[in-house]
This record gives C-alpha cells, structure tokens and sequence, in this order.
C-alpha cells in the first residue's frame, strides 16, 4: 500500500512542482496528448474498445465501454474521470470462480473508474512537456472475478507539432498494480492527410513495456476526423501486437463544449 501511494504522490507532486492537461487523449487514441481543455472548457467522450489478446484462444476475448468527462480547472490544469463497462469472456476469470458460470461468459459489468489530473508544464516553448497522475479503482465484481487491484500511474508527456497541424508525443509511464510495478512508453506521431489541415488526419503509435519491449509491443494505426466543426471527433484504429498474436480495435467519440 505504502508503494502504491507514492506511486499516486509522484504524478501529482510533478504536476505541482514542475509548475511555477488522460484516458481521452486529445489527439491520439492511446498515447496521452499535451493538449488539455481551457479553463471552464469540457469534453465529454465515449469510447469502444474490442480486445482479442490471443488469436488462438478466444475465450479470452473482451469488450469495452468507456464514458468519461474532462475539464479545464485552468488553461493548464485539467481533470478527467471516465468508468469501464465491459465483458469478459471466461478465459479471463479467475479459476476459482468459473465454475459458478459453467460453459457461459459472465455478464457485463462496470469493472472500474479512473481519476487523473493533467498540467501542461510549459506553452510555446521548442518542446511542450505535461505531467499526469491517475489511479484506476477496480469495483468489487472485478476484484472478485479478475482479481484487480488499484493502479496508480505517472506520465510525462513530450510534445512536438511540426508541419501544419502535425504532432508527434513520447509518454514514459510508471505505474503500480498491487505489488508489481512497471515501465511502459507510448509515441504518437499524426499529420493531416486531406487539403484542410484541420480535416481528417492519420497516425500512428508505438506502444509497449520498457522492460521488455521486444515481446510487448503493439502499433496502432489510426485515422481522426471531426465531424461538423472542429469541436466533434471521431477516432478510430486498430492494434496489432507482436507476430499480430494479439488484435484489439478502438472507436471514440469526444466533443469539446
């Protein structure tokens, strides 16, 4: 416990101290954007996500359902919170507790909620750097059926448009579940693919786990488009793990207002 509340302690003591804005992602669709709201500004999103981790067994297959809601505290300062419905095939229960469903898949259920704190640390400087904490909190259903445990993380965020309207970002992650901890990084680079460079845009990220790259990473193709106006924009992509042992594909939703 000790560990993972000086996990929680760091990413929000980097947002103080480094001063003197998480799960929505601005501008990608995993990897974390400097870009937050300005101060009164809200954002409200929903996102989908489909997740086959092992192309041979699907059992252990999930689905996702994101709803979340972000706002500006300032034009630095943003806080997030978003809630996880999702279903869980069996292959993904723990052992002890399948037998309670026989040969079915559990039901849906809301498996967690997620807080973050983001602050934009510098503006228009050659590199726009960001600090973020978050913890996710498992409700009971998913401790007792995944045995889930609180995750508390820290992001830095490195930043760098370039071009009209493209973006590249680096995220170094460090996170405790339980007691295990973990190194994870995210980069994301996206530009404008239509005439308007504030029409529809492709990318790409680069995930995985520092500690073990080589046999964790994953890539993620994407397209973002607004619909309407600037303030409307769908996401979406697909992820391809090592070999494509592992697939998920994502869609999301948000409106800036």
């Amino acid at each position: 416990m000790k560990n993972r509340a000086c996990a929680w302690i760091m990413g929000m003591v980097l947002a103080s101290t480094l001063s003197a804005g998480a799960h929505h992602a601005m501008e990608f669709i995993e990897t974390e954007s400097y870009t937050t709201p300005m101060k009164g500004e809200k954002i409200i999103y929903v996102r989908y996500d489909y997740m086959a981790p092992d192309k041979d067994d699907s059992s252990l297959d999930r689905w996702e359902w994101t709803p979340g809601f972000a706002f500006g505290i300032t034009d630095r300062l943003m806080f997030d919170i978003h809630t996880h419905y999702a279903q869980f095939n069996i292959g993904q229960i723990e052992e002890d507790e399948r037998e309670q469903f026989g040969d079915r898949d559990p039901s849906p259920f809301f498996e967690a909620v997620s807080v973050a704190l983001q602050y934009r640390v510098t503006e228009d400087w050659y590199l726009d750097v960001a600090v973020a904490g978050q913890v996710e909190i498992p409700f009971r259903r998913a401790r007792d059926l995944l045995d889930a445990e609180e995750v508390y993380e820290a992001i830095l965020i490195l930043s760098k448009p370039f071009g009209a309207h493209g973006n590249v970002t680096l995220n170094l992650i460090y996170g405790i579940e339980g007691s295990d901890d973990h190194w994870e990084f995210a980069l994301g680079v996206k530009t404008p693919i239509s005439a308007d460079p504030h029409g529809i845009a492709a990318g790409i990220e680069l995930l995985g786990d520092i500690d073990d790259i080589e046999d964790s990473w994953s890539v993620i193709p994407g397209v973002y488009m607004p619909i309407g106006g600037p303030d409307t924009i769908l996401k979406t992509g697909v992820e391809i793990g090592k070999n494509a042992d592992s697939t998920a594909f994502s869609i999301s939703l948000m409106h800036l207002f």
